[in-house]
């Protein structure tokens, strides 16, 4: 077992000797004469990162996240729907309504990870469709 002597800075290493626990923290830059050189002596550069792993990290796609991105979808569906639904009962001009529409339900997210919420989200899509096609034919 090992015994600490002391707490404390540690003592300064010598030039060129080996750290031990094989970091691989880079070269330290030589310390500039002046008021900051004991301050620089301690920094240290960062350890590299692969790319692929930044980019792994970014395209994380959760469950909860596609759950948030259905969810919103149906929601705007729905009031599409209901804005065309007010533009036929005002007799209004339904073009913009049905445009809309059109856009939606062809940009439909990655399907959610609750099947409620992917059963629900396809049928809102369904029925937008059947709108779509009835308005079209």
């Amino acid at each position: 077992m090992t015994m600490i002597n002391r707490v404390g800075p540690l003592p300064p290493s010598r030039p060129g000797a080996r750290t031990g626990g094989g970091t691989a923290a880079g070269f330290l830059p030589p310390a500039a004469p002046g008021p900051d050189a004991s301050r620089a002596e301690g920094v240290a550069l960062a350890a590299p990162v692969a790319l692929d792993s930044l980019l792994a990290l970014q395209q994380v796609d959760e469950p909860a996240e596609r759950d948030r991105a259905a969810r919103r979808h149906g929601h705007a569906l729905l009031a599409a729907l209901g804005r065309l639904q007010r533009a036929l009962l005002e007799h209004g001009d339904e073009a913009a309504a049905l445009g809309q529409i059109r856009g939606l339900a062809e940009a439909a997210p990655a399907a959610a990870a609750d099947p409620g919420l992917a059963a629900s989200v396809d049928l809102v899509v369904l029925r937008a469709r059947i709108e779509l096609a009835r308005r079209n034919g």
